[in-house]
């Protein structure tokens, strides 16, 4: 069997995720064909690196499907086993869960659930990595008022608060145009993320520095399988 090594991808990754500010939210898009469970471990790697508390918010259980790619690919999975999650839908329980918000509720609800959980981590500022988001709002595109309830409880309050900086992960294959859209504009950055000749490449799509608009980042990292 095949190992993915996650090696020493730190110089221009790490350097560039050093210059996200609290309060931002960050889109991480990829395709159904990118491995975006290398990319998850890298910045998790990195996160424990630097001591920066983590909360892995896990929709529909997507943490599972990332968890059980890294294990079939050789690489230790010690960083998620021991990460505070919180379950939004779902059923398989994966890391140390903080609390669960059921998808049947009001979205009121839902957001009075999610808040309770957070208050478990006594930390002052965490990274939130947010899994299967994506899925979520594909089950509300057909419903404009449902999506903007979604957006109204769920991010646009949380965007700013300097306790946090949240990285969505977002298959964009899943979603709508218009949806996508409503994303990038929310979003403080927006970076693409693809596989290239065996090394995950990162490009800024969105930022709020124009300076960085198409720059291009090498994880340093081959994928040999």
């Amino acid at each position: 069997m095949g190992v993915i090594t996650t090696g020493t991808a730190y110089e221009p990754l790490a350097e560039y995720f050093q210059s996200i500010k609290p309060g931002e939210d960050v889109l991480i898009e990829y395709t159904s064909n990118e491995p975006i469970h290398v990319f998850f471990h890298l910045l998790l790697e990195h996160l424990r690196r630097n001591g920066i508390p983590v909360i892995i918010v896990d929709e529909l259980d997507h943490l599972h499907i990332l968890r059980t790619q890294l294990k079939l690919a050789g690489v230790d999975t010690e960083l998620i086993d021991t990460a505070n999650v919180i379950k939004i839908g779902g059923v398989l329980n994966i890391g140390n869960v903080l609390g669960r918000i059921d998808l049947s509720k009001e979205f009121p609800i839902r957001k009075k659930h999610y808040e309770e959980a957070l208050k478990k981590v006594s930390a002052d500022y965490t990274v939130r990595l947010v899994l299967g988001f994506d899925k979520v709002l594909a089950m509300h595109e057909m419903n404009r008022k449902d999506l903007e309830a979604l957006f109204g409880y769920m991010m646009r309050p949380h965007l700013g608060d300097e306790r946090r900086t949240t990285v969505y992960f977002i298959n964009t294959e899943l979603l709508g145009e218009r949806t996508l859209k409503e994303l990038r504009e929310h979003a403080s950055r927006v970076l693409n993320i693809r596989l290239k000749e065996k090394s995950i490449v990162i490009k800024v799509i969105k930022s709020p520095n124009i300076s960085e608009y198409g720059k291009e980042m090498k994880s340093g990292t081959e994928c040999s399988i």
